[in-house]
């Protein structure tokens, strides 16, 4: 049976000059209550338990260089700077008592080190595990949570996530169904759970799993069936698409995994039957022709020389063509850049002009630099001398740079077309000679050894036609046969979807999932009640539904129902389903299937608008249902001293006013 239970939480302090602070907090069974004004560390037990557990990521923390805690427990305290501290959280599973060190400054926070000991005798006992607290080996031989789950009665299972990979379920997918953090935990059910491990649909399987519901294996069995069927459709089009584009270039179809073609020479006959008789036929021909008389002559090797001739002098012409299109393009950036070298020049020939009439025009500004033109002063600028320490070009000057780039590129530009005129003069050339020899060929061919011959090249050319052909369909089939193994993964995705199908669609609620939904509901609409929920309306409150369709949540058909009533309503809907959640864990736990750890840890619900009276009517609630099978740790303040009589049975740790902090200093020994 899985239970947690914490025993006690201790934090230790040390400051640079060795001063101590520190506190210790008890806990027992049933409600225990740490009662204190704002601000003096209530907070700081709860986040202590969670970080002992390992599961900061509750608190919103995902990098460990993050620290959930206040910076009295890891910069200053006391205007002292801290430089070590560490917390000891003993805890026990009913049966089984561990202490959990983990520093929170000073030391490795990665790791967690763990005795089977009281948290008295941790500093005494000699046997420590230390293990992997934060990071990816969390679940690991030497994995924190690993201990932890085997140590609260926790089965690890994996999950499908949406990036069709497997994730584990971690603590923090867990936690929120059993502590409510201060700041968004009382913004809805479930409010942090952790999402980034793209568990799919992570806040319903995490309450089967707790709840022990039969629903969570055929959940998981959904979730894959949806993943299978998606890979099943894209693979089923993969498969088609590629068979069809098969089917274009064969002519054919395919008949049980046989592709089907349609030939001249037989019908319509499978590929192999097809390939089967192209080499038959293909090693009849051969035959004949190597029986054939005068195979190799003069005048054949004199066909071979000159198809070799046309092979280089095609090659030659490529290499021409290559070169004007080069030399095309060379030339085009040259007449680019002498365009604009006579651009410039126009605009120096203006600039020259306006120098020559610039005290006529009676021009103050030039219109290049934009400084006044004092003529007279050698040091300034008289259109563009800027700074005649810089010596800046001209006019005149420019003028004569750019006459000397325009004619030397003319130049270039002249040479280069000479160029390419002669690799024209030069493809020409190879391209009459092409023609000369394509002539001669066919003319040899067509008058070569008379009719003998024409009959041995019939029979030569019938014997490379049935050779390409044969080759044309051995490679079809080859690209046929390589998709056997995406037919093979189709028929296999294709069975275990079948068979996902046949147990979801069996599936009709259990009568475990039953009682244990029916639980849950009955309790909340009694707890719901208790609490003056929605004036009592009878109606109203059994009208409550609890199922999957909203991931386990209460909700109301006709009405939203966290918005028909005071904002503290709200708070009271969700206080009502935690503590139904333990009432039931509680009355059905002897059917071996709940897996819920008998704890309810709820920070300061008053800080998010519940009243006095409704926080006494949850108190009183939570005393008639906790006893020494569970445990609910409860932070909350009231400044009525009437409010703190009756609650101070189960206080458990009081802060008693504003400056009566939670880390204390410690004497000197």
């Amino acid at each position: 049976m899985s239970r947690l239970i914490i025993n006690k939480l201790i934090y230790q302090i040390v400051t640079i000059d060795n001063s101590k602070y520190g506190a210790e907090v008890p806990f027992k069974d049933g409600l225990n209550i740490i009662f204190g004004p704002n601000s003096v560390g209530k907070t700081s037990i709860i986040t202590g338990i969670i970080y002992g557990l390992g599961a900061e990521k509750g608190l919103g923390i995902f990098k460990s260089i993050q620290n959930p805690f206040k910076p009295e427990f890891y910069q200053k305290i006391d205007n002292r700077d801290v430089k070590r501290s560490y917390l000891l959280l003993e805890i026990s599973n009913g049966t089984d008592i561990i202490t959990i060190f983990r520093y929170i400054v000073g030391g490795d926070n990665t790791l967690a080190a763990i005795k089977r000991c009281a948290a008295s005798d941790f500093f005494t006992n000699d046997h420590t595990e230390k293990l992997i607290v934060v990071g990816d080996g969390v679940f690991s031989e030497n994995g924190f949570q690993r201990y932890l789950f085997q140590f609260l009665g926790l089965h690890q299972v994996e999950l499908p996530t949406y990036d069709q990979k497997l994730s584990k379920l971690y603590l923090e997918n867990i936690l929120p169904l059993f502590f409510v953090e201060q700041r968004a935990g009382w913004s809805q059910i479930q409010a942090r759970q952790v999402v980034r491990y793209n568990i799919k649909e992570v806040k319903k399987v995490a309450f089967e799993y707790l709840l022990g519901l039969d629903r969570f294996k055929i959940h998981i069995s959904e979730i894959k069936l949806k993943e299978l069927e998606n890979e099943l459709r894209q693979k089923k089009d993969e498969l088609l698409q590629k068979e069809e584009n098969l089917f274009v270039i064969a002519n054919g179809e395919g008949l049980d995994e046989v592709l089907l073609i349609r030939t001249e020479p037989i019908g319509k006959v499978s590929i192999h039957d097809y390939i089967t008789y192209l080499k038959d036929r293909y090693i009849a021909e051969t035959a004949l022709i190597d029986g054939s008389i005068g195979i190799k002559t003069d005048e054949e090797n004199r066909s071979s020389s000159i198809r070799e001739r046309l092979k280089i002098l095609n090659y030659r012409l490529r290499s021409a063509n290559g070169k004007v299109d080069k030399v095309t393009l060379e030339l085009a950036e040259y007449q680019s850049y002498l365009q604009r070298i006579q651009s410039n020049k126009y605009k120096n020939k203006q600039l020259k002009k306006i120098q020559e009439f610039s005290t006529d025009l009676n021009i103050k500004i030039c219109p290049v630099c934009e400084s006044k033109l004092l003529p007279h002063d050698e040091n300034e600028c008289f259109l563009c001398h800027n700074d005649l320490t810089k010596k800046l070009s001209t006019p005149e000057q420019n003028l004569e740079f750019l006459e000397d780039e325009e004619n030397t590129f003319k130049k270039v530009i002249e040479r280069r077309l000479l160029d390419r005129r002669r690799v024209f003069e030069e493809q020409n050339n190879i391209k009459d000679e092409i023609i000369q020899l394509e002539a001669e060929l066919d003319h040899q061919i067509t008058t070569y050894a008379g009719s003998d011959f024409a009959i041995l090249r019939q029979r030569i050319l019938s014997a490379d036609n049935l050779n390409k052909e044969l080759e044309k369909y051995e490679r079809i089939l080859k690209r046929w046969t390589d998709l056997s193994p995406l037919r093979e993964s189709i028929k296999t995705n294709q069975a275990l979807v079948d068979q996902l199908k046949e147990e979801v669609n069996k599936y009709a609620q259990t009568e475990n999932d039953r009682i244990i939904i029916d639980t849950i509901r009955g309790f909340i609409r009694s707890n719901v009640k208790k609490l003056g929920l929605f004036k009592g309306k009878a109606d109203l409150i059994n009208s409550i539904k609890l199922d999957a369709s909203d991931n386990y949540t209460p909700y109301l058909d006709n009405f939203d129902i966290y918005n028909i009533s005071s904002s503290s309503d709200n708070i009271r809907i969700i206080l009502s389903y935690y503590l139904a959640l333990l009432q039931t864990s509680l009355k059905l736990k002897s059917n071996g299937r709940i897996i819920f750890p008998d704890i309810l840890i709820l920070d300061e619900p008053k800080q998010q608008n519940l009243d006095n009276d409704s926080l006494i009517d949850s108190v009183k609630l939570m005393v008639e249902m906790s006893n020494n099978s569970s445990q609910i740790i409860l932070t909350t303040y009231s400044e009525l001293p009437e409010d703190r009589q009756k609650l101070e049975k189960h206080i458990i740790y009081e802060m008693k006013s504003k400056t009566d902090f939670l880390l204390k200093k410690q004497l000197a020994n």
